[in-house]
């Protein structure tokens, strides 16, 4: 890639971070109640403008160490919009609680400027620093709320984890050096350390695997979601995950290709369909069984445990757990057929990232004073007293629980028939009973919503930015119904189009 082409790549990222420089900027000349009406415009105006050069970045790579490419444009967008939906509900939510600072709104810039460099980072040292960018920014976030005591247990909790599982990481990033010489995805193992190298791969992803809150790293999620406030709860569930599992399914089609024995000749694209050889089927045996062991187990226990939940961010907790389980399946070695492709995977995070941060934006404004009505007796009836959220607020549901016409109905279909193509249909006859098991507690959301009596208190309305942020965002999910093609394919690739992208001199 030409030097001069690494601006218009990276420019999205600059965009963001300029704009968290500028709302901290202003932050301190500004009275309390002019933070929350002005910053999170300057904010949103900062995120449009990303958005836009996201629309023009071209695919390309800087120097192996971030890469750009359709499907990572896709996820890079799913981040800016669910950003713009999270400050829509921060806005409501600190303006209503009257809170002294504008920092948050900073902040959540920042950690999604993390997430997108996440999502294009092509090594190890490279994603470890997006990570904790996003990282800390996210757990100052969940802490909001010092004065109250689960605020404070979520973020300790978070952050001793967090802290624990980057160690990890940066030790599997560290034995992975050791063993290739290089910190870039796709290098092959220098002869006689192949199993260092697959012991290095293995702690990056248990490393990630924490990020997305999956089985059995997931014991930070449901306290964590509960002490942050309900628009920070749906910003993780939507953009720590995304960033998580772009760099996840990034070492995934490396490690695929390179367990064959040949270097990655190219910067390898998230959209690429990927030879898998027969000697890569047999030395990823075990840890292909063991995530798809931990997606079965993650959709289990995330599924039963949200069913008995009364608090919506707890079960918003535990749903994403579910739906992490979900795309973990979407990693498995074809048994029958010689090509990989995470297409399906792809579609099926951007639906989820748009509806998870657009619910809990509506949430978060029905849900009153500090949070303190986000159980279902606190939103019985809301729906009728808030149509515009109401209806909002169902059609994200619908797509939680994979009811067409919306993505996460195309997202469940295309991650279960791909399990049927590669040979693991018994995998998905149970991933589909288990979808409709999960699809209750969503719809006992939706019957306190329009069917039982509300409390009496003043309805609300939305706020500007709230009204456009989540009506868009649920147009989003049904329209994104009409475009699969362009993020998933059938991976029938010819050669030629496996890397998609030239790398540089090593």
């Amino acid at each position: 890639m030409h030097p001069t082409d690494l601006f218009p790549l990276l420019m999205p990222v600059v965009l963001t971070i300029c704009g968290a420089l500028v709302v901290l900027g202003s932050e301190p000349f500004l009275q309390r109640a002019a933070k929350h009406a002005w910053l999170p415009w300057i904010a949103a105006v900062f995120l449009v403008a990303a958005g836009v050069a996201q629309v023009f970045a071209s695919p390309g790579h800087v120097h192996g160490l971030f890469a750009m490419d359709t499907a990572r444009m896709w996820l890079c967008g799913a981040i800016i919009a669910s950003t713009l939906c999270a400050l829509a509900g921060l806005q409501q939510t600190l303006g209503r609680d009257d809170y002294a600072g504008g920092e948050p709104y900073a902040l959540t810039l920042f950690a999604a400027a993390g997430a997108m460099l996440m999502a294009m980072s092509n090594d190890s040292l490279a994603l470890f620093l997006a990570l904790e960018m996003t990282s800390l920014a996210v757990y100052a976030l969940v802490g909001l709320r010092r004065h109250r005591r689960d605020s404070n247990e979520g973020l300790f909790k978070y952050f001793i984890m967090g802290a624990v599982f980057s160690a990890i990481f940066l030790y599997g990033a560290a034995l992975t050096y050791g063993a290739t010489g290089f910190t870039r995805f796709g290098h092959v193992a220098i002869a006689g350390r192949a199993d260092l190298f697959m012991f290095g791969q293995l702690l990056i992803i248990i490393g990630l695997l924490f990020k997305i809150g999956a089985v059995p790293f997931h014991f930070w999620s449901p306290d964590a979601y509960t002490g942050a406030p309900v628009a920070i709860t749906g910003f993780m569930g939507a953009v720590v995950k995304v960033g998580g599992f772009a760099a996840l399914g990034a070492i995934w089609l490396n490690l695929v290709s390179v367990s064959g024995g040949v270097s990655v000749s190219g910067v390898l694209g998230l959209d690429a369909a990927v030879t898998v050889s027969a000697v890569a089927k047999g030395s990823l045996r075990n840890y292909q069984l063991i995530l798809m062991l931990l997606g079965l187990l993650s959709v289990v226990l995330g599924n039963f445990s949200a069913l008995k939940q009364t608090s919506v961010r707890r079960m918003i907790a535990f749903s994403s757990v579910a739906h992490a389980g979900y795309m973990l399946l979407a990693f498995a070695v074809p048994s029958t057929g010689d090509t990989l492709s995470l297409g399906g995977l792809w579609f099926y995070l951007v639906g989820y990232a748009i509806a998870t941060a657009g619910a809990m934006s509506a949430i978060a404004a029905m849900s009153g004073a500090d949070d303190a009505n986000d159980t279902l007796s606190g939103l019985s009836g809301q729906g009728r007293a808030t149509p515009f959220y109401g209806l909002t607020l169902t059609v994200f549901l619908a797509s939680f629980a994979g009811f067409p016409p919306t993505a996460g109905f195309l997202g469940k279909f295309l991650v279960f028939t791909d399990l049927v193509a590669k040979g693991w249909w018994m995998v998905a006859v149970f991933a589909m009973i288990m979808a409709v098991i999960g699809a209750a507690y969503y719809l006992r959301l939706v019957i306190a919503l329009w069917a039982s009596p509300g409390k009496e208190r003043p309805a609300t309305g939305p706020t500007t930015m709230g009204y456009w942020t989540i009506a868009a965002a649920a147009a989003a999910t049904i329209v994104l119904i009409s475009l699969p093609g362009a993020l998933y394919r059938t991976p029938t690739a010819p050669a030629a189009d496996k890397i998609s992208m030239s790398a540089p001199t090593p």
